[in-house]
């Protein structure tokens, strides 16, 4: 049911960014068809059997698939990990079991950086530089997009310090904490009085992705008198 969707996870995959790279999301469920899309993953197409298991290599219980490559290999996330922004979660089907692959996004860091390839299109080097990780899936992609045929570059190539991973905190709101608190609500999808206790604690995570992808935040915090801090991750 779409009531049961969280706001974040609607946000996703009613905006349906395709990129020209067969091997991240294609297909993406409608929010009314977010049940039926789980078909195959959580339960059986044809006799409703449920297909969950907290056994290794199974499909674990919070697990919902947001979206499909070409390969109909599935990009999901765990309802129980909302906390966190949704880590975004990638596995080849077709090994009798899934093993999993952790992105290295959040939901929101993972739209992104989708958005930012679209942009790119066929632009080899724009795209190796987006997708510079060591993550496994993301050596996949690379490999991928080093098979196309060299072609006019469509966009512009992008700073590899831009490309660094980490988090972006709050060290201190300023002075204008209903304002921060505002702006905030809406990247964090809560209330504003959620957002001003946040504002409460000490070192706030704002959200963890490339500075390519958090640079807005950044931008729009510190014209809001908020002091910022950046922090590198490993990846």
């Amino acid at each position: 049911m779409t009531l049961n969707i969280p706001q974040l996870v609607l946000q996703f995959i009613e905006t349906k960014t395709v990129t020209s790279v067969m091997l991240l999301p294609f297909h993406y469920p409608k929010k009314n068809e977010w049940a039926t899309f789980q078909s195959g993953f959580r339960y059986h197409s044809i006799s409703g059997e449920d297909l969950t298991s907290t056994k290794e290599g199974k499909w674990q219980p919070g697990w919902q698939v947001l979206a499909l490559n070409e390969m109909d290999d599935p990009f999901f996330i765990d309802l129980n990990e909302e906390a966190l922004g949704f880590p975004v979660y990638y596995a080849p089907h077709g090994a009798g079991r899934w093993d999993v692959i952790a992105l290295g996004f959040n939901i929101v860091a993972f739209g992104n950086f989708l958005e930012q390839m679209k942009k790119a299109g066929r632009d080899k080097a724009a795209c190796l530089q987006l997708v510079e990780q060591s993550y496994p899936f993301w050596q996949e992609l690379r490999e991928t997009i080093q098979e196309w045929e060299d072609e006019e570059a469509e966009g512009t190539t992008i700073d590899p310090a831009l490309l660094r991973y980490g988090k972006l905190e709050i060290t201190d709101p300023g002075t204008n904490k209903v304002k921060v608190a505002k702006y905030l609500m809406k990247v964090w999808n809560i209330s504003p009085q959620e957002a001003l206790a946040r504002l409460t604690q000490q070192d706030v995570l704002v959200a963890t992705g490339f500075i390519l992808h958090l640079q807005k935040y950044t931008d729009d915090l510190q014209e809001l008198g908020v002091t910022v801090a950046w922090t590198d991750l490993p990846m």
